[in-house]
């Protein structure tokens, strides 16, 4: 039997009364087509191609890749062994669907990336660590919203499906997991004039954690940006909605302030 690597964060799914959840969650058809990161031992991947023609994954753990070489007919999956944070990102356009589970030392990282790809319309559906799945989803005002959240839900319309309990996976985590739904706005929905502003805009709001807004666009913003932008500059960057973070953007954008 492979055994789990923890280089890799490797955690097998091994409960098939969540696996069944996970599928029904997805329910994709023969037409459509699906991307899986880190497929391990196919706990996922072999099911899944009972209802698909053919799968993708991303894979870079070389045992596993010869495993499911040997377990999965080569006219079924096509397997790129590489590092998901190096793949191409045209690579990504392709799909209905990304899903898996990601390790959790890197998918805070794997969920930026995908959120900033253009043409990536694909829905996802990933297991993240609890503690994560709360951060994206979080509320404004909420201890849990943060840099992540307003990055996140710019991009993506996210719900939290269900949790997965430690014993599902093999070798057992330290924690829980939630399955969280991931679906893309539409470009049109994207209203920030520079996304690459919005992301420094939303990282000069969350600098410091227990300062103001005032504090945190010193030299950016001054009393009077504030009441033009109708914000308490007294205010902590927790409070502010994607919108909030969408108009500051804007109206640094069209001022051309440099930041």
């Amino acid at each position: 039997m492979i055994q789990a690597k923890k280089k890799f964060g490797q955690n097998f799914l091994i409960d098939q009364h969540i696996i069944k959840k996970i599928l029904d969650s997805i329910n994709p058809n023969k037409s459509q087509s699906i991307l899986e990161i880190g497929p391990g031992l196919g706990a996922l991947t072999i099911p899944l191609l009972k209802k698909l023609n053919h799968i993708y994954v991303v894979e870079i753990d070389r045992d596993m890749v010869k495993f499911l070489t040997k377990k999965i007919p080569s006219n079924k999956i096509t397997i790129y062994q590489e590092d998901i944070l190096e793949v191409n990102d045209k690579k990504f356009s392709k799909f209905n669907f990304i899903i898996g589970n990601l390790p959790y030392y890197i998918s805070t990282a794997i969920l930026l990336k995908l959120a900033k790809i253009n043409k990536n319309k694909a829905s996802l559906f990933f297991m993240l660590q609890k503690e994560v799945a709360e951060r994206v989803s979080a509320n404004t005002s909420t201890k849990m919203y943060g840099r992540l959240s307003s990055m996140l839900q710019y991009y993506f319309k996210i719900e939290t499906l269900f949790d997965i309990p430690a014993e599902s996976f093999n070798p057992v985590p330290k924690v829980i997991s939630t399955f969280v739904k991931f679906t893309p706005k539409k470009l049109s929905e994207l209203n920030a004039l520079n996304q690459e502003n919005y992301e420094k805009v939303v990282k000069i709001a969350f600098q410091y954690k227990r300062k103001n807004l005032k504090n945190n666009f010193k030299g950016v913003l001054n009393e009077s940006d504030f009441l033009k932008l109708n914000l308490d500059s007294k205010s902590r960057a927790e409070t502010l909605s994607v919108e909030n973070f969408i108009n500051i953007e804007n109206y640094l954008s069209r001022k051309k302030l440099s930041f």
